[in-house]
């Protein structure tokens, strides 16, 4: 049976108790409808070639409409330890956990909520955002964050995934607003269950206004066996600056949509992406960033490590829109072959449809250095630590940027975990 189908039919089954105030009853047909008109992506879309999609083949759409106790202790024993600063909201298989979040409301200039409308814009017709149209259609419940200030503390969010993929399927949403002139501190972090397959389909709408500034951290580390797909769309108003830092390690195949708009004059994103997979993993992502304003600014970096016979493969595109004058982007995309049997699939694409901008790109894809491998090990370095250290040494200079030192500690050791296996002494050496 194919995935339209399915779907359609997982969604008549719980439709009458998807909430209201969530996605309207109309929204949701209109969403749906959309997804069975046109199909949910497959390998021959161009943006998809690289995707891991055979999941989709077994999982049932359908979400859980209320977290179960077991669910519940399941996603307790999942939390990493609090991060000094940051007030931290669980979602579990797509559905706000009160007994394991801080209390909602407002408190030094931001705002968090359960169960605000989530925009329907997310139904659009363009095929890389069809699972957004699935997660409106699907969606239980969402998390909404508001800045109207500078907080002077952070927000951290935690989504949860623990539900049998044969049995549901998790789609968080986040919202997130930050008014003028606000400052905002987020992290997003998704981790879940090693014992079976999970699947999520996230969604994430953001909005800048005129001035904000979002500096916005996602770390993926779902569990072997999990799929995730997620969609990602992001409005930054006139002289707003999105800062967007992206960590995945986990899932067994993973796949992210963004599409940021650039919206108003001297708007900037910047945006890092480090990857390190491993054994048989898939992680694909698609960037879409659209100057639609003039002295609007792109600084786009990526940096992948595959190493058994995992694949990577990112895919930016930019475009400068007619009236994007002195506008300017920057790509550097880097992959690192750890292993025989692995594949770096990068795409850096410009569309320039005005004059007077800078572009520029660039793409390369290499094994370890042979030269400071053997330099590594005539100092007396075990072998396995030296490819260690380089294979580090690769991904630190955007680790680095992460201004948040207990988290940046802990992507550093998960990193390490990730290159050495189970030697924590080597562990140790790296971070």
């Amino acid at each position: 049976m194919s995935a339209a189908p399915r779907f359609a039919a997982d969604h008549a089954a719980v439709a009458e108790s998807l909430p209201a105030a969530i996605v309207t009853r109309a929204a949701r047909e209109a969403a749906l409808g959309a997804a069975l008109a046109h199909g949910l992506p497959v390998n021959r879309n161009e943006n998809w070639h690289y995707a891991n999609l055979r999941a989709l083949e077994t999982v049932r759409f359908a979400p859980p409409l209320a977290l179960a106790p077991a669910a519940i202790e399941r996603a307790r024993a999942l939390l990493p330890p609090p991060l000094p600063g940051f007030a931290r909201y669980v979602v579990v298989d797509g559905l706000f956990a009160a007994a394991l979040s801080a209390a909602p409301g407002t408190d030094a200039g931001v705002t968090v909520g359960t169960g605000a409308p989530l925009d329907a814009a997310f139904a659009a017709d363009n095929v890389d955002e069809r699972f957004g149209t699935l997660a409106v259609a699907f969606a239980t419940d969402t998390l909404a964050v508001s800045a109207t200030a500078e907080p002077t503390r952070g927000i951290e969010v935690l989504q949860v995934a623990t539900a049998p993929a044969a049995d549901n399927a998790s789609h968080p949403a986040l919202i997130v607003r930050a008014a003028p002139g606000s400052r905002l501190e987020l992290i997003e972090r998704h981790i879940g269950v090693d014992e079976h397959a999970t699947f999520s389909n996230g969604a994430v709408d953001i909005a800048l206004g005129q001035g904000a500034e979002v500096h916005h951290v996602r770390l993926q580390q779902l569990g072997t066996l999990a799929t995730h797909v997620e969609t990602l769309r992001a409005t930054v108003a006139a002289d707003a600056h999105y800062v967007l830092d992206t960590v995945a390690l986990g899932a067994q195949s993973a796949r992210t949509t963004l599409h940021a708009r650039l919206a108003g004059r001297g708007a900037r994103i910047t945006y890092a992406r480090s990857v390190a997979a491993d054994a048989s993993q898939v992680d694909d992502a698609y960037a879409a960033i659209e100057h639609a304003a003039p002295d609007t600014t792109t600084t786009e970096d990526f940096r992948g490590i595959a190493g058994g016979r995992a694949r990577v493969a990112f895919n930016g595109h930019i475009v400068m829109r007619p009236g994007a004058a002195r506008s300017a982007s920057r790509q550097s995309l880097k992959g690192l072959l750890a292993g025989p049997g692995t594949e770096i699939d990068l795409r850096p694409q410009l569309e320039i449809y005005t004059d007077d901008v800078k572009a520029s790109h660039g793409a390369t894809t290499g094994k370890l250095d042979d030269d400071m491998l053997f330099y590594l090990l005539s100092r007396g370095v075990e072998p396995r630590t030296a490819r260690s250290l380089l294979k580090w040494a690769f991904l630190t200079e955007l680790v680095a940027r992460i201004g948040i030192p207990a988290l940046r500690n802990a992507i550093e050791r998960a990193f390490a975990q990730r290159f050495t296996g189970d030697d924590a002494q080597v562990a140790r050496e790296l971070v």
